[in-house]
């Protein structure tokens, strides 16, 4: 089976398993109206069914909302492995203490 994050987390939260704040965006408008809620430094991230998303640059952060549909407009006109980014994932920038990779 092949989830993007999004869905994942969305997976995740339905069973009561915390995960930050953030929503699936399709356009910059979108992602900027999602950064504006979130109301803090944000990370845009392509959702593509692929690893290596970060090294191909398909995860960025962005400190305002103006930015957040900049970088947003920056990573769906992407490709990452021949596959075209057609959503993101936007969410609050968090401190990352440990990472699990499944």
């Amino acid at each position: 089976m092949k989830l993007h994050e999004y869905q994942a987390k969305e997976i995740f939260a339905s069973y009561g398993i915390p995960v930050p704040p953030g929503k699936v965006a399709s356009t910059a408008e979108e992602a900027k109206a999602i950064a504006s809620g979130i109301g803090k430094k944000v990370v845009i991230k392509a959702q593509v069914h692929v690893g290596g998303r970060g090294k191909a640059g398909g995860i960025k952060f962005a400190d305002t909302p103006g930015e957040a549909a900049k970088v947003a407009s920056e990573i769906l006109s992407m490709e990452i492995k021949g596959l075209p980014v057609r959503k993101v994932l936007v969410g609050e920038c968090l401190e990352v203490l440990e990472e699990y990779y499944l």
